[in-house]
């Protein structure tokens, strides 16, 4: 075998083994592990946990929106709007309540009336006081169930006259009732809560009425009478 022969065969087995790293090459990678390790380790005792395999920041531009700080301001905006709905809906359904409460309350006051006068007419007539106290049941019955859902009813008897509560229908002189107060209650008022459901009928009292002066007569002859008396004298 030839020397050529040989120098040639230690060139092929070198395209074989990896070529060498320099040392200087080698030291800056490895300082550069080094502190992406570092980096990585400090992000994460901060709570950030940043890509390790990213080790340029980039800033996020003017028009960039964070996709969680805009979710939160949503769901914030739908949790108002829900409250509003939920207190909206609920002064609606009290609105609602108190209107069918007026609508049913005003349809039995009807029957509060005629349990009134019937049971007034019956004493007058002097009807058997069985019947009379059955009756009387009956309406505190209506009455205590009517209660449960603050009805309640006004005596305008002998009290001054209010326009809020009253209804005057006659204005009567009285010598035993003062002016402006209620002489007689011709129908019942009620009241739904703190809301008047219908005032009181009443006739109002003018007071005492006014004494009639008598007229005095004039005990002084007038000239013409005693003209009147001449002539007859002469006649």
């Amino acid at each position: 075998m030839s020397e050529s022969t040989k120098h040639a065969e230690p060139e092929s087995h070198s395209s074989d083994v990896d070529p060498v790293v320099p040392p200087a090459e080698a030291a800056a990678e490895m300082r550069d592990a080094a502190e992406a390790i570092d980096a990585v380790e400090a992000a994460q005792e901060a709570g950030d946990t940043p890509n390790p395999e990213k080790t340029v920041e980039t800033k996020p531009g003017p028009e960039a929106v964070d996709p969680v700080k805009d979710m939160q301001e949503q769901l914030l905006r739908l949790r108002a709007d829900f409250e509003n709905f939920r207190k909206r809906t609920r002064r609606e359904k009290e609105e609602w309540t108190v209107r069918s409460l007026e609508h049913i309350c005003g349809d039995l006051l009807a029957v509060l009336d005629s349990f009134e006068l019937g049971l007034k007419n019956a004493a007058d007539l002097g009807l058997a006081e069985d019947i009379l106290k059955g009756f009387a049941l009956v309406q505190g019955q209506l009455l205590s169930i009517l209660g449960k859902y603050n009805l309640t009813s006004l005596d305008a008897e002998k009290a001054k006259f209010d326009p809020n509560l009253h209804e005057a229908i006659a204005h009567v002189p009285s010598p035993d009732v003062p002016a402006e107060h209620v002489v007689a209650m011709t129908r019942r008022g009620y009241k739904l809560g703190e809301r008047l459901l219908r005032p009181c009928q009443v006739v109002v009292s003018q007071g005492a009425p006014a004494e009639e002066v008598p007229e005095e007569v004039s005990t002084e002859a007038s000239p013409e009478a005693g003209t009147d008396e001449a002539k007859t004298e002469e006649t």
